[in-house]
């Protein structure tokens, strides 16, 4: 062969590589198009292994692993885009979203807030921002609707305790709790719990449950009923539903009406409530409107502040005034309020937590409650 003949074949095959490489890339996306993820990542893993420095084909593979359900092998692929380019926000969004579908929202923030202030404007960062700071709370209260969000189903069990004292010549208040939760960042949430409580000398038991439906990005929609077949002091029935929206700027506006049954009168409640979530802060106001039948119209306020570390561990602060409702024996009664307390959940790993809740509560002047609540979480 002559050395133009050769010096042709050369440059031939060398024009020929990249259209190959295009055609893999292109062939994996298809596969992406017919939700065919296992096949997809074994072309871009097969083609990686030919081009290891093809960063498109690389950036596609850890989306597709995270889409998988498996969002912790795409973080080593994230982590090795950004040494290559640590200003790229794409990549940002991407570790972003992987480390909120593993489970760490306050390490996806950490991204996602470095991806923002790149690309101020860029729609899917803040969106997923938000998204972020709503998983920085329990499960059973919020959704997290991601598109392409893996489908990694996670179950919660925990076990609690209590035990109430009061003053005044009341008896202590004692219970049990027994709650599941199961959520699964796109799909349908759910949760249910086993309760029993001693109030008066008597105990009454109930279950309780309820679901979350994520609407679309920003709307949640959380159903709950509650029911004690033969009550003493709690109620006989509750229903509950609650319509939360995903606002701007880390807010987050909710509303919910209430109707709860007992032996001798009906309770109904408007609550109008509104979050903000910045930096390892949230911040909670609800507004509680009530109606007792033929007993007036209590209004309360709630504050919450919550500091979040590793994750999804939080220690917070609850305050209550305003006016409640209350059982003294088998009556409902109204009376000015006073509430103070410190709670919290601290994981031990990825799959134990401890919660905990202590604090201090007046009820006009029929007593002062003091109490204490531990419990073991186990995530599976």
């Amino acid at each position: 062969m002559s050395r133009f003949h050769l010096a042709l074949a050369v440059t031939a095959a060398a024009s020929f590589i990249p259209s190959l490489a295009l055609a893999d890339i292109a062939s994996a996306q298809r596969q992406i198009d017919a939700q065919q993820l296992n096949a997809a990542a074994a072309t871009l893993e097969a083609h990686l292994a030919g081009h290891p420095e093809d960063s498109e084909a690389r950036f596609l593979l850890a989306r597709v692993r995270a889409w998988q359900g498996t969002p912790e092998l795409a973080l080593p692929l994230y982590r090795r885009l950004l040494q290559q380019e640590p200003d790229n926000a794409d990549y940002l969004l991407g570790q972003g979203q992987a480390l909120l579908w593993a489970g760490r929202p306050q390490d996806a923030l950490d991204s996602l807030e470095r991806a923002a202030e790149i690309a101020p404007d860029y729609a899917d960062v803040q969106q997923a921002i938000q998204h972020a700071r709503a998983a920085l709370r329990s499960p059973v209260t919020t959704a997290t609707p991601i598109t392409h969000a893996p489908a990694q189903r996670r179950h919660e069990l925990e076990l609690s305790a209590r035990q109430d004292w009061l003053d005044n010549g009341f008896d202590n208040w004692r219970s049990q709790r027994l709650d599941y939760a199961s959520t699964q960042p796109d799909g349908l949430g759910w949760y249910g719990a086993l309760l029993r409580e001693q109030r008066f000398g008597e105990w009454d038991q109930g279950v309780e449950a309820g679901a979350v439906v994520a609407l679309d990005d920003n709307w949640t929609l959380q159903p709950e009923v509650g029911y004690q077949p033969s009550p003493y002091f709690l109620p006989e029935w509750h229903a509950d539903l609650r319509l939360q929206r995903l606002l701007p700027d880390g807010f987050l506006g909710a509303v919910s009406v209430r109707r709860t049954d007992y032996e001798t009168t009906r309770v109904d409640r408007l609550a109008l409530s509104a979050e903000r979530y910045w930096d390892s802060w949230r911040a909670g106001y609800t507004l509680n409107i009530t109606d007792v039948a033929n007993a007036g119209t209590p209004i309360g306020h709630d504050l919450a502040l919550d500091y979040y570390y590793a994750g999804l561990s939080y220690a917070g602060l609850r305050a209550t005034v305003g006016e409640e409702e209350a059982v003294e024996e088998q009556q409902l009664i109204t009376s000015d309020v006073r509430a103070l307390s410190l709670q919290g959940r601290h994981w031990l790993d990825s799959r134990w937590a401890l919660t905990w809740e202590l604090g201090h509560h007046r009820q006009g002047d029929y007593y002062t409650r003091r109490w204490l609540q531990l419990g073991v979480r186990h995530a599976f």
